[in-house]
């Protein structure tokens, strides 16, 4: 029997692909603070960044993005009517078709390695092309294994099953972070590291089939019912393809700009967007995973009621990113000061502010992306994949213009910001779509409203908190009286065990003064 989720439980399920993620995306970091160390910023660094995103993208894009969306509501829905035998056997077709797709792919990304990569780095020099085709050779099955748990995944989900597959991420961090040690240690080559995450992605799908079974699915001849719910799905994945992963194809396109700037680049890039992906997917991913299936099924008996969800999934995520992105854009600096530049010679302290432009670039479009994420899952509810694609097709064509008009200007430290820009366009299109063919009521009156006091509030709120960090760290420069102590509390790790506490200060502030500034979120009530 399907129920829709309370808002006790969307909070909860969120709270908990969250935390998993969070451990994940943490692990991640620890992974490219060791990854720089072994490393650096350099011709290995780029080569091999670049040939990891060619199968990690098109695991987002192919795999967790487009499949994702347009099997889970499909899926849902065969489940629902037609029970456990009929979605066993569109779970069969699926994996037949898309995964056989899968390895002709892989197969041939294999046979024209070089091409590939000069596709995705036209601007590499010969040397980094040379070091990037062993690893693209042994990393791309990647993607077969990855793609397979994506579709196992959206029968857990289906099932209300969330932890599996958000704590498959954490385990294939755990596979690399020991493969970057075990390199470090022995003085191996990038190949090792390569082989080390190959691992990591068959031992995730291995999970991702126990749990399968467990949960009562199984292989199962496809009936006639079967082809043409799958019809459907093929209907849905190409205007899928598209508009989830419009955030990726963005990111290749940041890749190909940045290959014709200088050695490191492409790793800063790389890792200016994962630092904005950590507030990304510990909330904003989380969240939209879990309102992906819920509003499917409020589709179908209150549709009307999704323009309220939408206010108040705005209002939610507004209330979580804007914060974070105040602190990180004032951290930036140091954060790539106290967990890059202190921990590798080969990171250079010049590249510091460089690399926190790039990430204050990304960090602006941090509210504008998550919202593009819940716009999304509104759309697909709907069964509507045409829309979302065409925005996705505009998005895109703007980041690429807006990355030709910025890096000329401004170099690599444009390329954020060109991606930041095309992901407002894109998100203020699917709302007017959104009101325009679904007849959504959109309360752009009562979300500014929210906005003012919200903005009020954190302002009021930061005051006391900037003091408090002041104070504390004003405190440690003066007991400090070690140079090694000092350089450890204010230019290293140690920095994070007072500056953490303050910023998780100021979010309590921010949570028990709500009613005082009425702030009233409704997943929070």
């Amino acid at each position: 029997m399907f129920k829709t989720l309370s808002r006790k439980s969307i909070l909860h399920k969120t709270f908990q692909v969250g935390g998993n993620t969070l451990v994940s995306r943490l692990l991640g970091l620890t992974r490219e603070i060791l990854q720089m160390r072994f490393l650096g910023i350099g011709i290995a660094n780029d080569a091999f960044n670049t040939a990891f995103m060619i199968p990690n993208s098109l695991r987002k894009m192919f795999a967790e993005g487009a499949l994702t969306a347009a099997f889970v509501p499909t899926f849902v829905n065969v489940y629902k009517k037609d029970g456990t035998k009929e979605a066993n056997g569109l779970m069969t077709l699926s994996l037949l078709a898309f995964e056989s797709l899968v390895l002709i792919i892989c197969a041939l990304i294999m046979w024209k390695t070089e091409a590939t990569l000069r596709l995705f780095a036209p601007g590499f020099s010969t040397e980094q092309i040379a070091t990037a085709v062993p690893c693209l050779k042994i990393l791309m099955p990647f993607i077969f294994f990855i793609s397979t748990s994506s579709l196992l995944t959206g029968a857990l989900q289906s099932a209300h099953h969330f932890f599996v597959p958000s704590f498959a991420p954490v385990l294939l961090n755990v596979f690399y972070i020991g493969g970057i040690l075990i390199c470090l240690a022995k003085g191996y080559t990038i190949e090792y590291l390569s082989w080390a995450i190959m691992t990591g992605g068959f031992i995730q799908f291995l999970l991702h089939v126990w749990m399968y079974i467990k949960l009562g699915f199984s292989v199962a001849m496809p009936s006639q019912e079967s082809y043409k719910s799958f019809l459907r799905i093929l209907a849905k994945f190409l205007p899928c393809f598209f508009s989830m992963s419009v955030m990726e194809i963005n990111l290749i396109i940041d890749n190909v700009f940045a290959s014709y700037g200088s050695v490191g680049t492409v790793t800063l890039i790389k890792y200016t967007s994962r630092l904005m992906g950590i507030p990304l997917g510990v909330f904003s991913t989380a969240f939209s995973t879990i309102l992906l299936p819920h509003f499917s099924r409020v589709a179908m008996y209150a549709p009307r009621r999704l323009s309220f969800y939408i206010l108040e999934a705005s209002k939610f995520i507004l209330w979580v990113t804007a914060p974070a992105t105040l602190i990180m854009c004032y951290l930036a600096d140091d954060i790539f000061l106290t967990l890059f530049a202190s921990s590798s010679s080969k990171f250079p302290l010049e590249i510091v502010p460089v690399a926190g432009w790039m990430l204050i670039g990304y960090l602006i479009g941090l509210f504008w992306i998550s919202v593009n994420k819940i716009l999304l899952t509104l759309f697909y509810s709907f069964h509507d994949t045409r829309r979302p694609m065409y925005t996705a097709i505009i998005a895109t064509i703007l980041n690429y213009g807006f990355n030709f008009v910025f890096f000329s200007w401004w170099g690599g430290l444009g390329i954020p910001f060109a991606t930041t820009l095309s992901g407002i366009v894109q998100m203020l299109i699917s709302l007017y779509l959104l009101n325009k063919y679904h007849n959504f009521t959109l309360y752009i009156g009562k979300f500014l409203r929210f906005a003012m006091r919200y903005l009020l509030q954190m302002f009021v709120i930061a005051i006391p908190a900037f003091g408090l960090y002041k104070l504390v760290r004003h405190s440690v420069e003066t007991f400090c009286t070690s140079q090694w102590l000092q350089f450890f509390m204010m230019k290293s790790f140690g920095y994070w065990v007072w500056a953490v506490p303050v910023i998780l200060i100021y979010f309590y502030g921010l949570y028990t003064t709500k009613k005082f500034f009425k702030v009233k979120l409704y997943f929070l009530n």
